[in-house]
Formats: structure tokens, sequence, C-alpha cells
């Protein structure tokens, strides 16, 4: 995920431009992995149908699950997949993947065949699902704080008041605007309250 980082010379309009098709491109790519990933877990499920290994009702809940999960995981409000993260993710695939197992096989009565391997198609679209989600949520995010922020009455109050208090980031909105950047970003603007909190400095009221 991209960051600003405002101990640094602001970035250049050509500079952030570069940024935004930099990250528009990753976003393309990744949809297009989620798209080739549903596409190869759909063919599964079809071929579990077809070959009358699970009935429409047990692909339909291997279905439901898998995706309730994933959708989950994937929307969580985190920004980044850390080591903790990815456990509780192969865990919940796990997890998912048995319980698609033992309702399709034993409670639904299905073939041990169709039932494994639904169970594991179930798990590995929460594994996919949620990786891909998350990254997909990052880029979007990232998308979003390099756009500028000259309309938004609330966020220039804020970057107002931090830069009447904090002289640093005053001097690097002048850089900006040396930059021919005459408003700053959302990320900037998050940056600077992310180095306000660094200096254990708390904003009055």
């Amino acid at each position: 995920m991209f960051h600003f980082d405002i101990t640094k010379e602001p970035l250049s309009n050509p500079e952030l431009k570069a940024e935004l098709q930099s990250l528009k491109k990753i976003r393309k790519e990744l949809i297009k992995y989620s798209c080739i990933s549903d596409v190869l877990h759909a063919f599964v499920f079809i071929g579990l149908y077809f070959s009358q290994f699970l009935s429409g009702y047990a692909v339909l809940v291997a279905v439901v699950l898998s995706t309730v999960f994933a959708l989950f995981l994937a929307t969580i409000p985190r920004q980044s997949l850390k080591l903790p993260d990815r456990i509780a993710i192969g865990t919940i695939a796990l997890g998912t993947a048995v319980a698609t197992f033992l309702i399709i096989n034993v409670s639904m009565q299905q073939p041990l065949t169709g039932s494994l391997v639904a169970g594991l198609t179930a798990g590995s679209i929460v594994i996919v699902g949620a990786t891909l989600g998350r990254k997909i949520k990052d880029i979007l995010l990232s998308i979003e704080s390099v756009k500028a922020i000259p309309e938004d009455t609330v966020a220039q109050q804020e970057l107002n008041y931090l830069c009447r208090k904090y002289p640093q980031l005053d001097e690097y909105r002048e850089q900006a605007t040396q930059n021919l950047r005459p408003h700053l970003s959302y990320g900037e603007l998050a940056a600077m309250k992310k180095w306000m909190k660094e200096q254990d400095v708390l904003p009055s009221p």
C-alpha cells in the first residue's frame, strides 16, 4: 500500500500522477487474478454437479459458506496482511473446508469424493478471496489517498490547524505549493496526523 512520507520532499504533480497510474495498474492486475480465480472455482463446482458428484443444493451450500467467509475476511478493517492475519485466514479456510465437507457428506449424504473436493475448493475460495480482496481494498484506499482535498471543508480545517501548530508541517505544505501542488491530498493529511501522534503530542479540542 502506498504511503506518503512527510519527512521527505513532497511529490510533484508528475510524480503523483505516475504513482496513481501505478496503483491503477496494480488494481487492474488484482481484479484480473480475482476473476480468473472465480472462473476456476466455478468450473470445479460445475464439474462436480454435472458429473453427479454433488447435487445442486450441495454446490449452493459450498459456494455460500466459502463466499461469506471470504467476504468477511476481505473487508474487515485492517490495511495489511501481517502474519497474524495470514494465520487467521488459514485457520478460517481450514474450518470452512471441514465444515463444508461435514455438512455435504454427513448432513446431505453426498458422495465422499464430491464432498472432499467441495471442501477443498471452499477452503481455496476463502484463502484466495480473502487475500486478493484485502489487497484490492488496500489499493483502492491508496488510490483515494492521493486525491486532493480542495473542497473538503473538514479536511481543510484539520490541515490548516496542523500546519499552524507545527512549523514542520507548514513547511511541507509550502514545498508542495512550490512543486505546483496548491492542495495536499488525503494521504498527506493522514501522514501528518500519524506524524503528530508519533511526536506524542495531542491536538487541542
